[in-house]
């Protein structure tokens, strides 16, 4: 059952925020928080980290609320600010994304095959500690695939990397999911 405040749009709150009304603010924040908080997460991996950039994020995004051209797309709006912020984040930490040199593809994986194991409601939780194990850079580039849906050209503007490196980060990342979960499935069968 939708309790009131859910029948708002956000095109409403934004409208309570533009008239000097705080409660449009509140209810923006607990719409999204945990959304952009998961999305943070994922990328920098560290709880503390990403609830502090999560408050920056809602800083950022509530003092430029007024420059949103489109106040239908709120959602996807603070979600690039949280990626973007995430992104400076790991940059001043000094992570830097580089070019691999090797531009061989890697062997071939039938992409239906894996994205069938990806999908399993079960294997989700799985897929995203195997994801935080990697190196930062693959973890980075395999969040923003997988879970922000960004495109891979994106991803590469976004990183300020060619979008081969995009490309062959993934493929080699999604080679090693697929090896691990193969082999986790293969322990499961004889255990």
């Amino acid at each position: 059952m939708k309790t009131k405040t859910e029948n708002i749009s956000d095109k409403e709150l934004l409208e309570l925020c533009s008239s000097g009304n705080n409660s449009g603010y509140s209810l923006l924040y607990q719409r999204y928080s945990k959304a952009v908080f998961n999305s943070i997460f994922r990328l920098v991996n560290d709880r503390e980290d990403a609830e502090d950039i999560l408050q920056e994020v809602f800083v950022k995004a509530f003092s430029e609320i007024k420059s949103l051209k489109n106040v239908e797309s709120f959602g996807g709006w603070i979600k690039r600010i949280a990626i973007n912020q995430s992104l400076n984040f790991l940059r001043k930490k000094k992570v830097y994304f580089t070019e691999i040199d090797d531009d061989k593809m890697l062997d071939s994986i039938d992409d239906d095959e894996l994205e069938e194991k990806l999908a399993m409601e079960s294997r989700v939780k799985e897929l995203q500690n195997i994801i935080a194990e990697f190196p930062l850079q693959t973890r980075t580039i395999v969040n923003l695939f997988l879970f922000e849906e960004m495109p891979q050209d994106e991803i590469a503007k976004t990183l300020d990397i060619p979008a081969g490196t995009v490309r062959s980060y993934y493929h080699r990342a999604k080679k090693k999911i697929f090896e691990i979960l193969t082999q986790k499935s293969q322990n499961e069968r004889y255990a």
